[in-house]
């Protein structure tokens, strides 16, 4: 299948516009050149549109406006939208020289409150004479000439959902559909399920050949096998995939694993975080302790001591003098006046007052306790200044014990525990860091969650082997009942014609079972194969994915692996860069294609995005050597680099323009109100009055209101 042209009526922003599509098969390449918001995307769902119906729209249609209410049109007015596609397909599959050209035309009404009406889809073969409509069942005719609906976004796709293919968690199931139809698979399997049915029905007849009980009971028996068979099967077969999931869940477990402890392991780190924030409590705590210290020592009297050590040395000197003397203290008074309470003085003589000498003594001692009273006052504060100053009295010390030491003591340990402090918070901060690094994967976490998969996946493997055991025992009886049932129905005269069906029932059953194991070992491996050197291809000069893409395949799963060194295998999502996952996807569809021998265009839209270099010239060369129609929706961003090869391989070159790009990015004015995709005059690659664009320099970026 190609297609030769599309017409566009009141599509979205492709109000009136028609493409014609190079059908050479020297020139296979279709560009049309547009910007952002010119129409591509809405010219691909455009064309699945008209091709597929709403079934190919966004959610199936449901929401999806299919015109523009931006347009000036009167509300509650039905406007008239239709996409024609003519296209040409072989006449038959054994002369692909001689093609047949259709004409397809999907139209519709929609009013300006988005109610769709007259839905219409009309089918014509174009002749040399003219046009013969092509009568009901349309949709089955057109299915017939098209490719299956779900292998729409195989054919019709754009560079970002293409990467469904790889990126998708079900990305299997969609790859296996695309297999399966384009190689036949699809077929085959359909034709073994009405086998099956066909043989539970010649089962079902060989009951009724006579009277025989004891084949009654060996058939009754065959068909309770065969249900326990095919549910063993499907328990066995769904085992092994949720096997292979585990698997694959274990495998990017130990990616994690490998990537966080790189990082580091979150539990340890909090451990090293919670112990650092302690020591640097404590270690604020003693500072705070050495602050309050440090305020004390202006207040302690070792630093009035020794500041005022000169003048006080020569007071002391003259203290001590007085205290040698025996005048300080003042201690004559108390001491006689103690006496005079005795009967004896300190002497040892008598001061009884009942005896001449005791009276004599006593009045003598009364009599200095007078003459002391009168120098009293200047005693007194001479006393109390030397017992108040003692305290400053300088001592004998050594270095080790004067204030300005213990100031230097108290301001070197402050500055060491600013250093640790210093040292600490930069740990804690680099802590943090790694932490936050490491996100919110708990290495804890995945590794008690590794130990579940492997739980899973070893009572996985014990009930596949159970069950393949069981089947194993199942298949041994039936073989053996059959043989016996087939024995007495050979007996019988009506069991013959039945056994004959039954044998060339089986008989198609194992064709097609061996064809089916054919083409997915052997045809699947050429598609395999045909990817992985397409895609190398593409990527070979990239050296940043070179290093680590070693090869790419397809599994007996149907799941595209990629693999680094040692056969390591790698997560497109992760390991591979955009370029390298839109080129692996549009390898495999190339390589499908091939190996399938389906003639029908690939269209792409921005297939080239995320580009740049050799790996965008390699991927444009591949494309177009390895389809037989070509259609790509390109920027100017994503031509760059490549002029050359589209100016030498392009059948057609078309630009759009989006009117409502004037006046911030068209230079001159298209004269058109309302926003619509304009086709330019302009060929190849040049610029013409309608598409001129401002150069970056002359754009104003307008602010933000």
């Amino acid at each position: 299948m190609k297609l030769i042209s599309a017409k566009f009526q009141n599509f979205r922003l492709l109000r009136d516009l028609r493409l014609d599509f190079s059908t050479s098969n020297d020139k296979k390449l279709t560009v049309i050149r547009a910007s952002n918001e010119s129409g591509k995307t809405t010219i691909l769902t455009a064309l699945q549109w008209a091709l597929y119906g709403d079934n190919a729209l966004p959610n199936r249609g449901r929401g999806h406006r299919l015109f523009p209410i931006d347009w000036d049109v009167p509300d509650g007015r039905a406007i008239p939208i239709s996409v024609q596609v003519d296209f040409e397909k072989p006449a038959s599959e054994l002369n692909r020289n001689q093609t047949s050209r259709y004409c397809l035309i999907r139209s519709v009404e929609e009013t300006t409150e988005g109610l769709r009406q007259n839905s219409k889809v009309e089918l014509f073969e174009l002749t040399e004479t003219g046009s013969a409509p092509i009568p009901p069942p349309l949709e089955a005719q057109i299915s017939r000439l098209l490719l299956p609906l779900h292998l729409r976004e195989v054919f019709f796709t754009d560079g970002d959902r293409a990467l469904s293919f790889i990126e998708s968690e079900n990305n299997n199931t969609q790859v296996k559909n695309a297999i399966q139809s384009l190689l036949g698979l699809d077929v085959i399997e359909s034709a073994l399920d009405h086998l099956k049915k066909t043989l539970a029905g010649l089962n079902r007849d060989s009951k009724n050949i006579g009277s025989d009980t004891e084949i009654t009971a060996i058939v009754t028996e065959l068909e309770e096998i065969d249900q326990k068979i095919e549910r063993l099967e499907n328990e066995r077969d769904d085992a092994k995939l949720q096997f292979d999931a585990v698997n694959q869940s274990l495998t990017e477990i130990d990616k994690d694993l490998e990537v966080a402890l790189v990082n580091g392991d979150q539990e340890e780190l909090n451990r090293e975080l919670q112990k650092a924030e302690a020591e640097l409590k404590r270690i604020r705590n003693q500072e705070e302790k050495l602050v309050s210290e440090h305020s004390q020592l202006f207040r302690k009297p070792p630093l009035f001591r020794d500041l005022l050590a000169p003048v006080l040395k020569k007071s002391f000197e003259k203290l001590d003098k007085l205290r040698d003397q025996g005048k300080l203290p003042r201690t004559t008074i108390p001491v006689l006046a103690e006496r005079l309470t005795d009967v004896t003085c300190i002497c040892g003589e008598s001061l009884d007052r009942h005896s001449e000498d005791g009276k004599r003594r006593r009045a003598h001692i009364e009599q200095l306790i007078s003459e002391s009273q009168k120098s009293d006052e200047f005693q007194k504060c001479l006393t109390d200044l030397y017992y108040g100053s003692l305290a400053l009295k300088p001592i004998e010390t050594n270095d080790a014990q004067h204030w300005i030491a213990e100031y230097k003591r108290n301001a070197i340990r402050r500055d060491e525990l600013e250093t640790r402090r210093g040292e600490l918070e930069k740990a804690l901060a680099a802590l943090e860091v790694q932490l936050e690094n490491i996100g919110d994967i708990d290495i804890q976490e995945l590794r008690a969650a590794k130990q579940d998969y492997i739980a899973q996946r070893d009572s996985l493997n014990h009930i596949r082997i159970e069950h393949e055991r069981e089947l194993e025992r199942l298949k041994e009886r039936q073989r053996s009942l059959s043989a016996t049932r087939n024995n007495l129905i050979s007996k019988r005269r009506r069991g013959k014609g039945i056994l004959a069906r039954l044998d060339t029932t089986r008989d198609i059953d194992q064709i097609l079972k061996n064809s089916y194991n054919r083409i997915t070992n052997e045809e699947l491996q050429k598609v395999s194969r045909l990817m992985n050197t397409l895609f190398l291809e593409m990527i070979g000069a990239d050296a940043e994915q070179n290093a680590i893409i070693h090869k790419a395949e397809i599994s007996d799963k149907f799941d595209i692996l990629v693999y680094g060194p040692n056969e390591r295998a790698l997560n497109p999502d992760r390991d591979l860069n955009g370029a390298s996952r839109r080129a692996l996807t549009i390898a495999f569809i190339l390589a499908l294609t091939k190996v399938s021998e389906v003639a029908a265009p690939n269209v792409i839209d921005t297939p080239l995005g995320m580009m740049d270099g050799f790996v965008k010239r390699s991927v444009l060369k591949t494309a177009i050597q390895e389809s037989s129609q070509l259609i790509l929706f390109l920027t100017r961003s994503e031509i760059k680099d490549c002029e050359d090869i589209i100016s030498d391989k392009a059948g057609r070159i078309i630009t759009i323009t989006n009117s409502a790009h004037y006046p911030n990015i068209l230079v001159n004015d298209p004269h058109i109100n309302e926003p619509q995709a304009l086709r330019c005059p302009c060929q190849g690659l040049g610029e013409c009055d309608m598409c001129k664009r401002r150069t970056d320099a002359e754009v104003e970026v307008q602010p933000a209101p």
